[in-house]
């Protein structure tokens, strides 16, 4: 072997370059142990807190998933998230790789972004028990904020079909009203056009779009009931006028309960609002410290990994 002093520089300069680009390499096994090592010990605290009486989410109440947000139970689970965080990093740093010590809190920072982006997928896949109650947080607690207002929507989609219904039904009444006192002989044909003219002039009477023309089609459908129903004029003016004070009735009773659903939905959407607001100021102080515990775990790990090489190798 060559000792020259330019030979032997030589070395040490290969030496230090090839000792800089493994200090820059990444030791996925640590990472992954770690991660294994988190969301093992995530299930354990799971478990004992479902048992404790501690579970974020109820079966019956996940429709509001805000009502379940007890501050016991936020607590309880964040620290079991930050301590199997903790853990989960110190793994991977007691077992990353000597010259990879010096970056072990990365290592530690790398087993929280999996944690965190695997919690994220579980939900997704619908298997959130894996990681905790905390991960159902983080996985669906968006989506699960919107089912109020979603549910406060649906209510006034089916208010309006309802008042569809109801001011169908009660035009139909009026016209069975009207041709209710047709003579029991009339003949048919007389019958089916009374049914026609009588109904088009409840239509045109009762028409949103021609409300500014209600005088003339209240004179139009009177017209109707005299000529086509049978009825004396003064008959059918008083029933005209009972159909648009009860038509007016309905549409008022509608109008209230559309107000009271408008004002449902918008109560909804800002309580929707605020939980998401503390929902997202929370998930994210405990991402944060989470990140904070994962690397400090690393980091601890990789120097436990180091004073325990320093005892072994200290001569018997």
């Amino acid at each position: 072997m060559n000792s020259s002093p330019a030979a032997y520089s030589t070395e040490t300069a290969d030496d230090r370059h090839a000792f800089l680009r493994l200090s820059r390499s990444v030791s996925w096994g640590a990472i992954l142990v770690g991660l294994v090592a988190a969301m093992a010990l995530q299930v354990v605290f799971m478990l004992l807190g479902a048992g404790l009486g501690f579970a974020l989410y109820s079966p019956l109440t996940d429709a509001k998933p805000m009502a379940d947000f007890g501050a016991g139970a936020m607590v309880i689970q964040g620290m079991s998230a930050i301590v199997s965080l903790w853990f989960g990093g110190w793994v991977a740093g007691r077992f990353t790789p000597i010259v990879l010590r010096s970056t072990a809190w990365l290592h530690g920072l790398a087993v929280w972004c999996a944690a965190t982006v695997a919690g994220v997928l579980l939900v997704s896949a619908g298997a959130g028990w894996a990681m905790g109650d905390l991960s159902k947080v983080v996985g669906g607690g968006l989506s699960l904020a919107g089912k109020p207002v979603a549910a406060a929507v649906g209510d006034a989609n089916d208010l309006a079909k309802d008042a569809a219904t109801q001011s169908k039904g009660a035009l139909g009444s009026f016209s069975d009203e009207a041709l209710g006192n047709r003579p029991a002989d009339a003949p048919k044909a007389s019958g089916i056009r009374a049914k026609r003219e009588v109904g088009m002039a409840i239509g045109r009477l009762f028409n949103p779009l021609q409300m500014d023309q209600r005088q003339n089609n209240r004179a139009a459908a009177v017209q109707a009931l005299v000529s086509d129903a049978g009825m004396n004029e003064a008959d059918a003016n008083r029933m005209v006028d009972d159909w648009i004070s009860t038509y007016d009735r309905l549409q008022a009773d509608l109008a209230a309960a559309k107000n009271a659903a408008e004002v449902k939905a918008r109560e909804a959407a800002d309580e929707a609002a605020e939980a998401l607001a503390i929902f997202s100021l929370c998930a994210f102080c405990g991402l944060v410290l989470g990140a904070v515990a994962a690397a400090c775990g690393g980091r601890r790990g990789a120097k436990v990994a180091s004073e325990h090489d320093a005892l072994a190798s200290i001569p018997a």
